[in-house]
């Protein structure tokens, strides 16, 4: 059971790490406006130019029209191939693409686990072993842990090997950024180790999913006792849940607010809207600048700052 309690507990480290990013994202002051088009959600018409509702006449009297498949149609790529990365860094994108594959792969395959066990649960007639869905979902299973494990870990080390090899890379490269791909490799490696000398078709994690859906409850009338790789890819599994949100590796889902609330936010700004009323929250604020001749010394409020004559800075 102690298995189970510490992945109980990075669960919810990992859900209350997640909200609480995304409860300070909501509630942070208005972003500046950054007016960099296309934005995804304009219709084809439009986007395929680089084009803005706000060309329309009186376009502040109509309806905006957006097109949540041109999102999709931006997004998938990205998300999924990393678009961005094989357009501006083709080389980089066969090393970084394999680690987040592996990652993605992973993901997969804890999906599929968590199918398998509540198939078992709660069709146990229909879903009962010798049956062409149990074999074929198994298959799947396999398939994606091996190909994920095999490419997460070529990937981290290739990752860490360009921050070693590579002299611009290692004057950007902190400590933390070593640390997380060591991590994610110590994952990869023992999965993968286990997985090699004693559960090719991944039945231990078979057990433990269905386990953790359970409470602990046994799959198999006889479990094995947890082999040494088997205990580390536990616990290292468990403590990256409960981690990540913790750093900047958040940005896997942290990006969505980047691109819905920040890149692609074209509301209008309207009177007595909103915005209008977020921008008088911000020209409240009292910032502190080093900058002196800005004078922004927290006394000051930017309404105060932005309405007065600069210094000369000195």
């Amino acid at each position: 059971m102690g298995f189970y309690i510490l992945s109980y507990l990075c669960i919810f480290v990992f859900l209350f790490a997640v909200g609480r990013l995304v409860y300070r994202q909501i509630y942070l002051p208005t972003h500046v406006r950054w007016e960099i088009y296309p934005v995804q959600h304009e219709t084809a018409a439009k986007a395929v130019y680089g084009g803005s509702y706000l060309e329309e006449l009186n376009w502040w009297e109509k309806k905006e029209d957006r097109s949540y498949l041109n999102e999709l149609k931006y997004m998938v790529p990205e998300i999924i191939f990393l678009r961005g990365v094989w357009k501006e860094n083709k080389p980089l994108w066969w090393l970084t693409y394999s680690f987040h594959a592996g990652l993605y792969l992973m993901l997969i395959t804890f999906g599929l686990l968590v199918l398998h066990a509540v198939l078992l649960l709660w069709l146990p007639s229909i879903y009962i072993e010798g049956s062409s869905g149990r074999f074929f979902l198994g298959g799947l299973i396999a398939a994606s842990a091996w190909i994920g494990l095999v490419v997460g870990t070529i990937g981290s080390l290739a990752l860490i090997n360009k921050r070693v090899a590579d002299q611009q890379w290692r004057n950007y490269s902190s400590f933390s950024d070593y640390f997380n791909l060591g991590f994610i490799l110590l994952f990869f490696l023992s999965a993968l180790v286990t997985a090699f000398v004693s559960d090719p078709w991944l039945q231990g994690a078979k057990a433990y999913t269905y386990g953790l859906l359970t409470g602990g409850q046994s799959l198999y009338a006889y479990n094995p006792p947890q082999s040494i790789s088997g205990a580390l890819t536990i616990i290292t599994a468990s403590l990256l849940i409960a981690y990540i949100p913790w750093t900047h590796m958040s940005h896997m889902f942290m990006k969505y607010f980047l691109y819905h609330q920040v890149k692609w936010d074209d509301a209008p700004n309207l009177r007595g809207g909103k915005i209008e009323a977020a921008i008088r929250e911000n020209l409240e604020l009292k910032p502190t600048w080093q900058a002196k001749h800005v004078e922004a010394d927290g006394q000051k409020s930017w309404k105060d700052i932005a309405s007065s004559t600069p210094k000369e800075a000195k």
